[in-house]
């Protein structure tokens, strides 16, 4: 019984810490969104550094393979590796392969800051609905 609890416990632990992973970047999307012009133009406040930036994030991504981009804009929607290699009818062993190629070619540290260089060079859009969620459980489920 105390193993079980353990157990449980653990999970919660390791449920909430994805939880704040997942806040932090839902928090840095409406970041970038409120950065954005009402029209989707040019970002208010913007300093011509800052369009450098973008060319700069735009040229690293070019360097991504069809099948980064591809994991780079799943992952944006919040897909776990797990689900991301699901959804490709890849292991996850490969889509972590994959991921540590996309840090290492844009120079990004963690799966944010490749989705934000993402955003920002237009491969990945914020603007589309999270569509590969699990339907919702009935009440007696």
């Amino acid at each position: 019984m105390a193993a079980l609890a353990e157990v449980v416990a653990n999970v919660h632990k390791a449920l909430d810490e994805a939880q704040g992973a997942l806040e932090a970047q839902e928090q840095a999307i409406e970041d970038l969104r409120a950065d954005t012009d009402a029209d989707g133009g040019r970002r208010a406040g913007v300093e011509p550094s800052r369009s450098e930036e973008v060319l700069a994030a735009r040229t690293s991504l070019d360097l991504l393979t069809a099948r980064e981009r591809e994991i780079l804009v799943l992952i944006s929607r919040g897909n776990s590796n797990r689900r991301v290699a699901k959804a490709l009818g890849i292991s996850e062993k490969t889509v972590k392969n994959h991921l540590s190629a996309v840090f290492t070619k844009v120079g990004a540290s963690d799966r944010t800051q490749a989705v934000v260089m993402g955003i920002r060079s237009g491969i990945v859009s914020i603007g589309e609905p999270f569509d590969d969620a699990p339907p919702p459980m009935n009440a007696s489920e």
